[in-house]
């Protein structure tokens, strides 16, 4: 008798152990009831890569195969559309609508627009490949990464357009945008040269390319040439794109441009007030002089310096150009407007404690404006309080927004109307933290023209990349905060988040280290016995992504879980103490003890977008502890509470320069003098 395949096999990768109550695969195994006999299921904790795609593609003897990761997003329908589709008729691929966020519920109103393609992540998951077909494909791009497969595949098979599937999937992130992507250190090149005229594709490919370079500055090595990414844009006319990558990736869009060939080594990327911002690119062998070196990346071919420029506006290509506006051209005064804003639904940060100086201190500026969304908890305090409200990101923001003279928030958003854009036009970011990781990328990227900073030390690392910018003031929120005297004494514990646990079920979330350290600290029996003998409480303030998992923690009478905004929990609590976060900082500031307690300090920045400049320690402004019963003998025994020269003496290095009393005057003069 012969032996009858089923019509599709399912990859799914974990990156850990598997989940069985996570969603994404409860609901693969819920289309068993009704498809059992259509699919397999084959599980891998290994990353996928080419080479092992290559290997696990040679054995299938499925029709088709879909690769689906354990972080991403399917809606119950996902499967059982796919394999109605597939087993009806013989295609080469057959995909989803995709997204980064959530899915919508009617994915058919999705417009298939330019917007959309380079919004879309290309990578293979939720396409359901011809096994043949990729097999085929393998063997001739077995040196393209495994992120770039998709588009090559369908380069190499000439799929130009491709309808989606009347159904959704998400993987669920869009971080590949803000820190790029990171090919095997092998990969000699992106994609194959095959032509196509196809913009779907084009769009991908340029999309491709901008993250692709966006890693390449944390990564510096590349075995790619610059002379194929030369051929890539000049083949596929990608630099008719650039203005898609501008937005999103100005960085890589003027890298791109130079890649073009252009005979320009400087392009402009944020003006100013006193001299312009350029980027400048060059061949190490013929270097271009600059004023901060920013980056040497090594190609095959050549090693490509980077380095950014302050220039004269007259080398402006719009200078003195009346069809352009000069959003500069109008010096700051009383009838300047000027917006204000934190988070779209959340104030309380650095925005509001500035407007509330500002306007208390210069009256005469009577269209300073706050934005933030009606529907925030805040709307109404701010309302009482007087301030000058504006629903934000709404027609009548944006009118206001291309009529200001000056934009400050503690939030960079990526605001364009009508011409007018943070790029060109006057922008203050106070900052919602302090650096503590290495950002650096992050950084070079955005527009501002004043950059906050707390501190010398974090100064001195802002100013290696933005000389002209930084302002060493400290945050405006500090100004005001002080230590609130209260009944009855309360410690507060402040964990931040784990990137990699977003999609985990409640099970899986119960077993992971993280939940079991945190809750593990909530229940020790010797903390709970202080905490009563003492007469003390412990707080505990969860992170955002963590609220909806309240309910798995055993708090008690003793470990109460905070309801406070984080500045009244931080400024009427004894002892503060975190993982990583910066937010105890506020503590330490007002002399409130604080103490780092990282039982994951070995594998914590392996999962996170960013890596830690700060040696805790050394430079912490408190104790570091890796075991919970190092912490809680510093904790039972009230270790806290006693004075300690040497973080005392750091505390006074850490904040170096900030006037506590001069904080928001120090930030509006450099404002009002742009």
């Amino acid at each position: 008798m012969t032996e009858v395949h089923k019509l599709l096999t399912i990859v799914f990768e974990t990156s850990d152990e598997l989940d069985r109550e996570s969603e994404v695969y409860r609901r693969l195994i819920s289309a068993r009831l009704k498809y059992e006999d259509h699919f397999d299921l084959q599980v891998t904790s290994e990353n996928l890569n080419t080479s092992l795609l290559t290997s696990i593609v040679g054995g299938l003897e499925t029709k088709y195969v879909l690769f689906v990761r354990d972080s991403h997003k399917i809606p119950t329908n996902f499967l059982a559309t796919v394999i109605d589709y597939l087993r009806s008729r013989t295609v080469y691929l057959a995909e989803p609508h995709m997204y980064t966020a959530g899915i919508p519920r009617d994915v058919t109103a999705t417009k298939m627009e330019q917007s959309y393609f380079y919004a879309r992540d290309t990578d293979i998951y939720g396409v359901a490949f011809n096994t043949g077909r990729l097999r085929d494909a393998l063997e001739a791009l077995g040196d393209i990464d495994r992120s770039a497969l998709y588009v090559s595949f369908r380069l190499y098979w000439s799929i130009g357009t491709v309808k989606p599937l009347p159904v959704g999937y998400s993987v669920a992130t869009n971080t590949k945008a803000a820190i790029g992507s990171q090919l095997d250190p092998a990969t000699p090149r992106l994609f194959p040269m095959v032509s196509t005229n196809s913009i779907e594709l084009r769009t991908y490919m340029v999309r491709f390319l901008a993250i692709y370079l966006r890693g390449l500055r944390g990564e510096k090595r590349t075995a790619v040439s610059t002379a194929h990414l030369r051929d890539l844009i000049t083949t596929f006319k990608l630099d008719k794109l650039v203005s898609l990558v501008q937005p999103l990736q100005p960085f890589e869009a003027s890298w791109i441009t130079w890649l073009t060939g252009s005979e320009k080594s400087a392009f402009l990327y944020k003006q100013l007030t006193e001299a312009d911002f350029y980027l400048q690119f060059s061949d190490a062998e013929k270097p271009v002089t600059g004023d901060v070196d920013l980056y040497e990346i090594e190609f095959s071919d050549m090693d490509v310096l980077i380095n950014k420029a302050y220039l004269s506006h007259k080398v402006r290509p719009s200078y003195a150009n009346p069809a352009v506006y000069d959003f500069y051209s109008r010096s700051i005064s009383p009838n300047s407007s000027i917006i204000f804003f934190d988070r779209p639904m959340q104030a309380d940060d650095n925005a509001e404690y500035l407007y509330e100086y500002f306007t208390s201190n210069h009256p005469e500026y009577a269209n300073a404006y706050f934005a933030l969304n009606p529907k925030s908890a805040d709307w109404t305090r701010l309302k009482a309080k007087g301030f000058n409200l504006i629903p934000i990101f709404t027609r009548d923001f944006y009118e206001k927004f291309l009529e200001s003279d000056l934009v400050v928030s503690s939030q960079i958003y990526n605001l364009r109307y009508k011409g007018k854009s943070l790029e060109n036009s006057r922008f203050v970011y106070l900052q919602h933290g302090i650096q503590l990781n290495d950002m650096s990328d992050w950084i070079i990227s955005k527009y501002f023209d004043v950059f906050v900073a707390t501190g010398k030390l974090e100064a001195d690392y802002l100013a290696k990349y933005a000389p002209s910018e930084t302002l060493n003031s400290g945050l405006p929120r500090l100004e005001s905060l002080e230590k609130i005297t209260q009944e009855g004494r309360h410690l507060l514990f402040m964990p931040t988040w784990r990137f990699n646990l977003n999609q985990v079920s409640n099970e899986h979330f119960t077993n992971t280290e993280y939940y079991r350290a945190i809750d593990g600290l909530m229940t020790d029996r010797r903390i709970l016995t202080y905490l009563e003998k003492h007469d003390v409480t412990l707080h505990v303030k969860l992170h955002p992504n963590v609220e909806s998992r309240a309910s798995l923690f055993q708090f008690s009478q003793r470990v109460v879980k905070s309801e406070a905004s984080y500045r009244e929990a931080i400024a009427s609590a004894d002892f503060v103490f975190t993982d990583y976060s910066s937010a105890v900082l506020d503590a330490s500031f007002i002399g409130i003890p604080i103490a780092y307690y990282q039982w994951d300090s070995n594998d914590f920045f392996l999962d996170q977008p960013y890596e830690s400049r700060l040696d805790y320690r050394t430079e912490g402004l408190g104790p570091v502890f890796d075991t919970s019963d190092s912490l809680i003998e510093y904790m039972t025994s009230e270790k806290y509470l006693e004075s300690s020269s040497e973080f005392a003496q750091r505390n006074e290095r850490f904040f170096e320069g900030v006037d506590p009393k001069r904080i928001n005057a120090k930030i509006v003069d450099r404002m009002l003098s742009l």
